[in-house]
């Protein structure tokens, strides 16, 4: 399994460059983009790697609420070929400055949906310590993320109408391990909040079991002296028919402080519909209409919600990630 990689002095393990942590077809190398171009324009895209399933793969959707644009490339990759290659089909995810600057690209004429943005860092990256989950002696999770706020700049052209970005607060996540699987679970709840404010931000993870115990909690606040974790966060949220509409969280931080967050849904992007998801989805490019009931409830499952803010009286935007299964609050078995 030696690659050109093992001449470089990078190594960080006793073995091949290309031998990760867990040699499993789940491993995978990950970056994330999540916008809201305007109310009633959202975007997500993002790059994965998945070096011992031989494959690289790339997304970007774009709704407007009536309509979501999803495309999704594939390509096939061999241990020794370059894991940073950030083109895949028609997308384009790469970093010009490490841990600062990011490019995202969709140019391909056959696509309704037309992007050109950079995201540059306005705060430092947040690392998450990792979340390893093990059962009956098998390693279900093993994972990791980096958090950051940022700023775009840009275009992004939906069916010919041009929307551009000067300094639209977004964030970015980059994460690498193994997930259990992909897609809303069926049993359970994962909320994951990233809340924008013009002098911080709020990153919030949260697992909880059918039963609603919770199994992790990790975020913090990230201001430009620095961050402050996330200790503990209640939520009391309003989901209809499975989609979060509204609520509010209690969140403790590490210096004793509490702060409210209040939310309110303005928009939605259906994951599974660039793949996140219990089965794998083809490359191709999808127009859905997401004003359909019948249709939302299909593809409904891990949904990134774009939200209003407000936290401690300021205003904000941001997103609030939501995978609902058996959840003893929320949606009960008997409801399920």
């Amino acid at each position: 399994m030696l690659t050109p990689l093992d001449d470089s002095f990078t190594h960080q393990r006793v073995a091949p460059h290309a031998l990760a942590e867990h040699v499993d077809p789940r491993w995978a190398e990950r970056c994330y983009h999540l916008l809201v171009v305007d109310p009633e324009v959202v975007l997500c895209a993002g790059r994965q790697l998945y070096p011992y399933a031989g494959r690289r793969a790339a997304f970007l959707a774009v709704t407007d609420g009536r309509c979501q644009v999803s495309v999704r490339a594939a390509e096939p990759f061999a241990l020794g070929d370059d894991p940073n290659l950030g083109r895949v089909g028609p997308l384009l995810l790469e970093p010009l400055v490490p841990l600062r600057t990011w490019r995202i690209v969709l140019d391909d004429p056959a696509v309704p949906v037309a992007v050109d943005l950079t995201f540059e860092s306005r705060l430092a990256p947040l690392a998450t310590p990792p979340n390893r989950i093990e059962r009956d002696g098998a390693v279900l999770t093993h994972y990791m993320n980096v958090f950051q706020s940022g700023l775009y700049r840009g275009v992004v052209s939906v069916d010919g109408v041009e929307h551009r970005l000067e300094g639209r607060l977004g964030f970015r996540d980059r994460g690498w391990g193994l997930r259990r699987h992909e897609g809303s679970p069926a049993r359970g709840l994962v909320v994951f909040v990233a809340c924008e404010l013009p002098d911080r931000v709020l990153h919030l993870l949260l697992y909880e079991t059918a039963s609603g115990g919770r199994a992790y909690t990790g975020g913090a606040v990230t201001r430009s002296d620095g961050a402050v974790a996330v200790t503990g966060a209640e939520h009391d949220l309003v989901f209809r028919d499975g989609l979060l509409e509204s609520g509010s969280l209690e969140v403790s931080l590490a210096d004793g402080s509490r702060s409210h967050l209040d939310l309110e849904v303005t928009g939605r992007l259906y994951l599974s519909l660039v793949g996140y998801s219990r089965e794998p989805q083809e490359p191709g490019i999808e127009r859905t209409d997401v004003s359909d009931p019948a249709v939302v409830a299909a593809v409904s499952g891990q949904n990134d919600n774009a939200c209003r803010f407000r936290l401690d009286g300021v205003e904000g935007h941001g997103f609030v990630e939501t995978g609902l299964g058996v959840h003893a609050r929320y949606r009960p078995e008997r409801l399920a």
